[in-house]
């Protein structure tokens, strides 16, 4: 196969009471939309992110990570504390069913944790890594914030 066609995203399966459903990687245009309606949320924990990033890379190549410097939890964390609907909207553009973000956002928090961990892993696997999609989304959110601030008076 050759072209468009050969491509397919890889998929994982999360299961829900009564059924599952696959969920796949964030493309461009997924980031673009949750961009557009959750800006201020995902500015604020895209920069707590990349410092807790930062801050394992250091504990990985100094310590060996023997330190235990990121807190990648408190990101996660603060995500469902801060943007409870960037999580079911981010699972509902991962399993092609945007239409159904609000049924996303219902999901069981046990399930809604696992989905966005399986989201995560797939974007990162399909984005070369953790710098790599951190080098993509500040072009984008550059990109974004030039935008707003050309528009305003």
């Amino acid at each position: 196969m050759t072209g468009l066609t050969a491509f397919t995203p890889k998929t994982e399966t999360v299961e829900i009471p009564g059924g599952s459903f696959t969920v796949r990687g964030l493309a461009l245009e997924d980031f673009s939309i949750l961009l557009r309606e959750h800006y201020p949320a995902m500015q604020g924990l895209f920069e707590q992110y990349v410092q807790e990033a930062a801050l394992d890379k250091v504990d990985t190549d100094v310590t060996g990570g023997s330190m235990g410097l990121a807190d990648m939890n408190a990101v996660v964390l603060d995500t469902l504390r801060l943007a409870p609907a960037l999580i079911g909207d981010t699972i509902a553009l991962a399993s092609d069913e945007f239409d159904l973000r609000h049924t996303a956002r219902l999901l069981p928090v046990g399930v809604q944790i696992d989905a966005i961990g399986k989201v995560v892993t797939l974007t990162l696997e399909a984005e070369g890594g953790m710098e790599k999609l951190a080098e993509t989304i500040t072009q984008l959110v550059t990109g974004l914030t030039t935008a707003v601030a050309s528009r305003s008076p």
